[in-house]
């Protein structure tokens, strides 16, 4: 699959805020209240529920990305074995670790489920995104064979299953995609992916920014409204379906349109793309989230470095991720597995 320049940067930049969601989410959470009589308390929460706008898309970015490309593409094994065993080799390593460095008691169950991490819903991303995988062949074949008219019609009508105003409305918990994490929402992702790839004209970039800014101050004044209860302020995050579904595919329509230019600093955060994955699989395996984030100890909300050290931590925990995954695929290529998974695409 050729790799375009535009949306390498993309999946980087989208990795990048998911680790800045999980910073606020289970750093900081939204148990913590805001004091609205200190101007620095409501400076961090202000600027925390920006972030919180910016980074409720990148899951959705990441997916449609797949679903671009995947739309013209054939269906090949391997991209479901390698998903599968990037994830359980984390899981199993981190595990062990953990065991190993008694930061968690040992058990046998545990252990278990560590070598079936999608079956046991470890990382419900991953056993989303594998599920997105299978049926990926057949939403091709929606992508290629229907007119416009037809996928104007699937789009409109998938958006009244899959897409919510607010949380849990007005379809809530019906059709199972009320948060946009279920393959359902991944599958209806993959198909706007589609649709903007063959049937979307340029749109200007002044628009595209305008439209972009007004939808960030739209999702920013929602959240804040909702995040404010009983006289107190805390963070609130919409669901990845609500808001943030509308601003997701106009920053993906920006980022595909973009040139990126050739500068030492864009190429090495391309360079960082093919490990973006393992990021999100080593700081968000379950027992890594629960002792990371604990161990860093954010300051509190009223703290004037809390934006700081947040943003620090996410730097830091980013760039060591991609040198740990950078690491695991050298392993994997001297072992010669990816090669060996890559062979099975003739048999099936």
């Amino acid at each position: 699959m050729k790799r375009e320049r535009n949306f390498e940067l993309m999946r980087v930049i989208a990795m990048f805020f998911i680790v800045v969601y999980h910073a606020i989410t289970h750093g900081i959470g939204n148990e913590v209240a805001f004091n609205a009589s200190q101007p620095v308390s409501i400076l961090n929460l202000s600027f925390f529920d920006l972030l919180l706008v910016f980074s409720s898309v990148a899951v959705n970015l990441y997916v449609m990305v797949s679903g671009y490309f995947l739309a013209d593409l054939n269906f090949k094994i391997s991209r479901v074995i390698r998903t599968w065993l990037n994830a359980c080799f984390y899981s199993c390593v981190i595990t062990i670790l953990f065991f190993s460095l008694s930061l968690q008691q040992f058990s046998f169950v545990a252990l278990g489920k560590s070598f079936f991490p999608i079956s046991t819903d470890a990382y419900w991303f991953v056993t989303q995104y594998i599920g997105l995988l299978i049926l990926s062949p057949f939403l091709a074949l929606l992508v290629k064979s229907l007119s416009y008219r037809q996928y104007v019609g699937l789009l409109i009508g998938g958006a009244f299953i899959c897409l919510s105003i607010v949380p849990d409305f007005p379809l809530g918990k019906r059709f199972y995609v009320a948060h946009g994490n279920s393959v359902w929402f991944f599958a209806y992702l993959f198909l706007v992916a589609g649709f903007i790839k063959h049937h979307l004209n340029k749109i200007s970039a002044a628009k595209l920014l305008l439209s972009i800014i007004s939808l960030v101050l739209l999702t920013f004044v929602c959240e804040v409204l909702l995040g404010h209860k009983n006289g107190n302020l805390f963070l609130y995050w919409l669901n990845y379906n609500s808001l943030p579904f509308l601003l997701s595919v106009l920053v993906f329509v920006l980022f595909k349109q973009m040139q990126v230019p050739e500068s030492r600093i864009w190429n090495m955060l391309i360079k960082a793309a093919p490990y973006t994955f393992g990021v999100y699989l080593i700081h968000d395996h379950l027992l890594v989230r629960e002792w990371l984030w604990s161990a860093l100890a954010l300051p509190t909300c009223h703290d004037s470095l809390l934006i700081f050290v947040v943003l620090g931590a996410c730097v830091l925990i980013f760039v060591l991720c991609v040198f740990v995954d950078a690491v695991r695929k050298k392993l994997f290529a001297l072992l010669r597995i990816d090669d060996t998974i890559a062979k099975l695409d003739k048999f099936i």
